[in-house]
């Protein structure tokens, strides 16, 4: 399981994404939740944009009149003549729809109740406007036939609904007259009783309530879609987010175990006194938080392979500089010293020590001293933590001997700490690819430390690429900084 790969049996350059099962029903939960701020967002501004439109639109009104339309034929019976209504014919019910709808029959509404001016771009205008207000349908199976017209005052829209089924039935009365002129004498009269008839059933009434839409519904719809904005936004952004999140999205790039995840915590300046780094008072104290049993499984992991010939050192490096490492290298070796082990150690950061800095051992002598040759014996350089009984190798003087740190005087440095189970060593980022290439002649094996939403696949592809000699033995990775909140901890692959 810690055996380390050669860089070419590695799936890094398949990316994160090449993975389709990392895309499941539960990457759409995690997005969604990750995300839920961005749906709240969007349900709430699409909310209150529907808010506005319900509040500023203007009040509409319908009215409706009903007629009860009828097609009578004149039959003859040898010198009688009478009526009868013919058979059912679905054509016609639609043809006298397309008729109440017609510009004839709207245009004599327009002008009786005069609501455009004379000239004919004003009575096309007033023609789209009435037709844009007009509804006119069948109702049911039945010969009814209701005339609906929607407008901003009630009177209004009664008027118009009342004044087309007038018009239409006084174009049946026209369209009769001139059918008949043709006729005899005898039969002109029965004539002009034959042929579509309409009947008004119910007149159109000024309306109480307002035709409107609810604005209850209106909004809610809204909040949905825009919700659902939100959702596919959110979705979206975590498609394209390349960073890691998972351990299992670590462990499919990089090819070898993740040891687990540490969470974002709080540093506590006021008990790293003593010379204790940050957190070693911290995991000291509270045994079983979720750094601390990442560490430990880290430490199990490791610590077998330490106790054969071939492995006595491990470094610690991250993608880019600032990802947590010094933290992490500093709390692996003290993990390691609590379970019974000597271990060292050794800030081999040649150009920003940040681990003497924070254990206050800035203006020691240390690893460049050794280096240089000005102390052949490491013992006297070692510093010993009183707090927590660590031995740490401090860098000395900033900014010295980096392109000798890693040299045949570092095989002599190893050689002497030969009694120590393990030399942790806290090393530059991996954007410092001379400086790691030429560590991996000295260290036996490397830990990669990502932070959580931060490196991309192609960036953590590209530094590793870039270090072939550290990707081959590399033998686990942390993902810090990453602090999955309790609503996740029933979704399998967030954490461990």
């Amino acid at each position: 399981m810690l055996e380390s790969r050669h860089p070419k049996e590695l799936p890094i350059q398949q990316g994160v994404a090449s993975d389709a099962s990392l895309y499941d029903w539960r990457w759409m939960i995690r997005s969604a939740l990750k995300g839920f701020w961005l749906i709240l967002a969007g349900g709430v501004l699409c909310g209150a944009l529907a808010l506005a439109y319900v509040s500023l639109r203007p009040a509409l009104y319908t009215a409706s009149a009903v007629l009860n339309i009828t097609n009578l034929r004149l039959t003859t019976s040898g010198e009688d003549a009478f009526f009868t209504e013919s058979q059912f014919d679905p054509t016609f019910l639609e043809t006298q729809i397309e008729t109440i709808g017609s510009t004839p029959v709207l245009s004599n509404v327009i002008q009786t109740l005069k609501l455009g001016e004379p000239d004919a771009l004003d009575q096309q205008g007033a023609l789209k406007a009435l037709r844009g207000g007009l509804a006119i349908q069948r109702l049911g199976q039945s010969n009814l036939v209701e005339i609906r017209y929607t407008s901003g005052t009630p009177q209004h829209a009664a008027t118009v609904a009342n004044e087309v089924a007038r018009a239409y039935m006084a174009k049946q009365e026209s369209d009769r007259a001139e059918a008949v002129q043709s006729a005899s004498g005898w039969l002109r009269d029965r004539l002009r009783e034959a042929g579509p008839k309409a009947q008004v059933m119910s007149a159109a009434t000024p309306p109480v309530d307002k035709s409107n839409p609810r604005g209850l519904v209106i909004i809610a719809l809204a909040g949905i879609v825009g919700g659902a904005a939100g959702f596919v936004a959110a979705l979206t952004l975590a498609f394209l987010d390349r960073s890691f999140r998972r351990t299992d999205q670590l462990t499919s790039a990089v090819g070898v175990e993740c040891f687990g995840v540490i969470p974002n915590v709080q540093h506590d300046h006021a008990s790293s006194k003593q010379g204790s780094p940050a957190l070693l008072s911290e995991i000291a104290s509270r045994p079983g938080t979720p750094e601390w049993q990442t560490l430990r499984l880290a430490s199990v992991a490791i610590l077998p392979l330490a106790a054969t010939p071939h492995m006595r050192s491990l470094g610690v490096t991250s993608a880019l500089p600032g990802e947590g490492k010094t933290v992490l290298a500093a709390n692996l070796a003290l993990h390691i010293a609590q379970m019974g082990k000597r271990a060292l150690l050794v800030d081999a950061q040649s150009y920003r020590p940040e681990l003497s800095k924070s254990m206050e051992y800035a203006n020691r002598r240390g690893l460049v001293d050794y280096i240089e040759g000005r102390e052949s014996d490491l013992k006297a350089l070692i510093v010993q933590d009183t707090r927590t009984g660590l031995d740490t190798l401090p860098y000395g003087q900033a900014g010295k001997a980096p392109g000798m740190l890693w040299a045949g005087r570092m095989e002599h440095l190893l050689n002497q700490a030969a009694a120590y189970d393990l030399v942790v060593f806290d090393l530059p980022a991996l954007d410092a690819a001379g400086d790691l290439r030429a560590s991996a002649r000295f260290i036996d094996s490397f830990v990669l430390v990502v932070e959580a939403g931060r490196v991309s696949d192609e960036a953590l592809s590209v530094a590793l690429s870039a270090t072939p000699p550290v990707w081959e033995k590399l033998v686990g990775s942390i993902l810090n900084r990453c602090d999955p909140q309790p609503v996740f901890k029933w979704l399998p692959t967030f954490g461990r």
